[in-house]
Formats: C-alpha cells, structure tokens, sequence
C-alpha cells in the first residue's frame, strides 16, 4: 500500500512537474514574442522619429535661409556689383552651415528659370536648365521635395560621394506668394546607417528602411533583406510572416512621413520557437531521472521567467503611459536580461530624445526673437541718427531735429538693451514716440490719445507688445478709411491681479470672419493656418509663452465704428 502511495506521488510529481515545465515554457515563449513585437515596435517608431526630427531639422534649417533677406536680394537683383556682393554673402551663409552640420554634404541655390545657381561645392556636368529635374520641379510647384533613392541629376559634387549616401531635401524661396529659387541641401545617411547596422544586423534579426516605390534606403549587408518582397507591405502598419530560404521570417512594418518612407524589423521565428521546445525536452528528461529535482527545478525555473517577464511587463506599461524613469534591474545574464538592456536602452533614447525635441523648440522660440532683435545694430542706428540731428541743427531744420530725437527715442526704449520686460510708462513713451512719427508722415490724417492710471505706470511688460498693435490700426484701419475725425486710443488701467491695455481706432473696420479667426488663433496659439502678418501673430506667441493662462489678445468692434484689440496680463501667471 505504502509501495502504491509513494509511486502514486512520484507520478503526481513527475506529472505536476512536467505540466509545471510545459506550461512555463509556453509562458516563457508567448511572454518573450510579446514582448518582442513590443520592442521591435517601439524601437520602429524611435527609428522613425529619429529620421522625421532629422528631416525636420534640415527643413526648419532651409527655411530660415529662404526667408533671410541675402538669398533673396541675390534672386532679386540684376547683374551687377551688387548681384556680386551678395553671391559671396550667400557663398559664405553656405560655408558656415556646412561647417556647423557635419551631415550637410552640399548646399545649392538656384534661380526660377533653372539657370543661374550658387554652390561651394557642386557643379554642372551638362549645361542645361535645371527645370527638367525633377527635385527642382517639385520644390517650385509644392514649396519643398524629398529625393531619398538614387535617381541621377544633372549635379556632380567636387567631394565625390556616393549616390546612396545622402538624401537630398529642397526648398523654395518665396518673394509674396512667387516661386523666385530653390535651395537644396545634400544630408549625409552615414549617421543612420551606423544606426541600423549596430542595432541587431544579422542574417537572424534585422533593421531596413524603404521608400515609398519599394527602393531600400538603409539596410544591413545580407542575402535577406534582397529577397524580401516590397508587395508584402502595401498597408500603413502590420506583421507579415514569409519563408526566405527555407527560414521563416516575420516582419513588422510601419510607414511614416506621409507614407514616402517604410521602416520594417525582421527576425527570424523559427529560432525562437526552438528554445522552448528544446527547453522543454530538457526539462522532462531531468524529470524523469529525477521527480525530485525536476520538480524544484521546475518551480524555480517558472519563478526565475515569470517573475523578470512580469517586472519588464510591468515597466513597458508604465513606460507606455510616460514614465521614462523607469529601469529593469535584472541580475542574471539571460534572454531577458538581454531583453530588459535593451528596454532600459530604448527608454533612455526615448527620454533624450524627448529632452532634445524640448530644447530645440525653446531654441527655436529664442532665435525667432534674437533675429528680429539683431536687424537692427543700435550703436550705428544711435551714431547715424547723432550725426543726422546735428546736421539738421547746423543747417536750423527744427522739424528735422524734433524727427530725429523722436526716432531715437522709439528705438532706444525698443531696443532697451536686450531686456526682454520693460516698464509700462517706458513702452507708452516708445508708442507715443512711434505715433509722433506716424503724425509727421501722415499730417492731418489722424489723432491720438493715450491714458494711463499712475497705479500701474511701473508695472513691468514684454517690450515691443504693443506697437505691432498700434501699427495694424494705422495702416489697417485709419489709412483705409475716409473717415476725416479719424483717431487712435490708448487706455491702459488696473484690474484684478493684473493690467488691461486697450487700443481703438475708428478707421475701417476689421471684418468679422477675420476677427473670428484671428481671436481663434490667439485662443489657441495654434497658427498653421494663419496667413496674415507676422506682429499680431508674433506678439500673442510671446503673451502665450510668457504668461499662462488667462493672458493674451482678444479683437473685438462697438458700435460706434471703433475696432478694439485689448491685451490682458495678470501678474498671478508671470511665468
């Protein structure tokens, strides 16, 4: 009886342990394939947005050339000295970003008509227009282009690189709404291609990037990634399995950048399903000499998978949900080990990258200002004006002189030395001195008033907020208008935790579904489809970023004729 009980156990045993081994083994591998699928994912979309803020990059880079005033002189002019001058200040802009960007290959810049073109380094081989290429084309019909294949053009480069080496992105130049020139840069691939290669680039698991007509841009050297088939990957996102010489492959693809370019990560599955299968086979023949041993080992087994798989589960979610903190501390060297490196890896790319796309944004913002602020060199602006008013002393030209001294003024409390906030009374004198100006230029066009509580003459504002306002009343609203009383009033007074400015004008009126938008705009600070002027756009992005809610613009019309545009800063929310 006793004999029976214990070979009862033993089976129980030797059953409890194989059931324990077969079903660990299967949540080891369904747990390892999840969470692969989850990694190859992410580490896609990291790919991904690592190209897309690249592109970005050069994208922003040409726009700020294609609106700085040299490339556009130099499209604009004549032959010429002039035309001269401004063909080396081009040269020159190219030099330095091609020194600053170790990626930028070549720069060009090319005139409307496809003839005339500037480049330090490129040339071409065959004198004709470049109007029938088709980078050139696209960059003049749709305002930008994307050459990411090989595809031959009429330009040789004096650095002699190879075709597959770069991507080219161009750009037009604007002068109002015509089309007078491209720009185009040559972006060096090798940093993505390093990428790729380092980031599992073997014949078993693998990295590739397509364009959108199936050309491979980036890809490992292997005999795989030639066999695969661009027809498999006609949707936006999905998983394909295939045999490719006689091994079975599952790729995950995943398109971006409006569906030009196809990222896709291949690993072969046949490996996978063989460890745990041969896990298993181990596993019952340790059973079987051994019920003992193989039940301990079982349970320690299924603690030591399940345990680190439910940890790094538990921490892709967390990831997924924002947090970047978040680390797997595993303390063997297995598969999940590996895999929890590499989790720990991508949220740490992920976190930079999301700290670099912060800081590129806030730098953005800073340079906007810094180049408004640097068209104007205030020691020759003060010494010119000097020289001016004393000219205008020796010859008794007190109109002149009284011009000037108020045009030193205005620019003098504009400037305020780069300080970003001045008083209120200080930015009321600029106005009042920009407004003095106006009045001389246009006599008895208009007349102004401006008011101001004494309680809130010191209180601080972002300098320059308030004459693009009074500059769309002017050329806007009075200078349209026929109206022969015409006026402009400024009422600035205290009010709940803060200040309101008020500007009127009783000069033409702004239309009501301009006025909707513009008040959406502001609302929102979402300007993509604004297409106004740059002030009023200007100012409220710096009310947005300055102050938090509550502050900003608001546009609005009485019934008197007079159109109002009232700026509100509350000094609770002073960032």
């Amino acid at each position: 009886m006793k004999r029976d009980l214990l070979m009862f156990q033993g089976a129980m045993i030797f059953f409890v342990a194989v059931v324990l081994t077969l079903a660990g083994n299967y949540i080891y591998k369904k747990e390892m394939l999840s969470s692969r699928m989850r990694y190859i994912t992410e580490l896609q979309r990291q790919l991904a947005k690592s190209f897309e803020v690249k592109i970005s990059s050069v994208d922003d880079t040409l726009e700020i050339l294609a609106n700085t005033g040299e490339i556009k002189n130099y499209l604009c002019s004549a032959d010429g000295e002039n035309k001269i001058r401004y063909e080396q200040t081009v040269r020159d802009m190219f030099d330095t970003y091609e020194n600053i960007h170790e990626d930028y290959l070549n720069m060009i810049l090319v005139s409307n008509d496809g003839e005339n073109y500037i480049s330090n380094d490129m040339y071409r081989p065959v004198h004709e227009s470049f109007y029938s290429e088709k980078w050139f084309l696209q960059a003049i019909q749709k305002g930008s282009s994307y050459q990411f294949d090989s595809e031959l053009r009429n330009l040789q480069s004096w650095k002699h690189y190879d075709s597959d080496s770069y991507i080219s992105i161009a750009k037009a130049v604007y002068e109002g709404e015509k089309a007078i020139g491209v720009l185009m840069v040559d972006v060096s691939l090798e940093e993505f291609k390093t990428a790729y290669q380092n980031l599992e680039s073997d014949t078993e698991n693998f990295f590739f990037l397509m364009d959108g007509n199936g050309k491979i841009i980036l890809s490992p050297v292997n005999k795989i990634v030639y066999r695969v088939n661009p027809n498999w990957f006609t949707d936006d996102e999905g998983v394909v399995v295939s045999k490719i010489y006689s091994k079975s492959y599952k790729f995950v693809f995943n398109r971006f950048r409006n569906n030009k370019l196809l990222i896709v990560g291949a690993y072969n599955i046949d490996k996978e399903r063989y460890i745990p299968l041969r896990m298993s086979q181990i596993s019952i023949c340790m059973a079987g000499i051994c019920f003992l041993v193989a039940m301990i080992w079982s349970v320690c087994f299924l603690l030591k998978i399940i345990n680190p798989l439910t940890e790094l589960s538990l921490l892709m979610r967390a990831a997924s949900e924002g947090n970047l903190d978040v680390r797997f501390r595993g303390k063997c060297k297995d598969d999940i080990q590996i895999l929890g490196e590499s989790f720990n890896k991508m949220v740490e790319k992920l976190k930079k990258l999301m700290e670099m796309m912060e800081t590129e944004q806030k730098q953005k913002r800073e340079a906007e200002l810094m180049v408004m602020q640097e068209q104007i060199k205030p020691h020759f602006l003060y010494n010119t004006l000097d020289m001016i008013s004393w000219m205008a002393r020796k010859h008794g030209a007190n109109d002149i002189i009284h011009l000037v001294e108020t045009m030193s003024d205005f620019f003098r409390i504009g400037l305020s030395n780069g300080h970003e906030m001045i008083s209120l009374k200080e930015e009321l004198r600029m106005i009042q001195a920009y407004l003095e100006i106006q009045s001389m230029r246009y006599k008895d066009m208009f007349t102004y008033e401006i008011f101001c509580s004494p309680d809130i003459r010191d209180e601080l504002v972002l300098r320059m907020c308030l004459q693009p306002l009074v500059e769309n009343c002017l050329y806007h609203g009075i200078k349209e208008s026929d109206n022969a009383d015409a006026k402009i009033q400024i009422f600035a007074e205290p009010v709940l935790c803060g200040i309101k400015i008020q500007i009127r004008d009783n000069g033409q009126e702004i239309d009501d579904n301009i006025m909707e938008h513009l008040n959406r705009c502001l609302a929102t600070n979402n300007w993509d489809d604004w297409v106004g002027g740059f002030g009023v756009k200007n100012v409220g992005r710096r009310l947005w970023h300055r102050f938090a809610k509550g502050s900003g613009l608001i546009y609005e019309k009485d019934r008197n004729g007079f159109t109002m545009v009232t700026l509100l800063i509350l000094k609770e929310n002073y960032i």
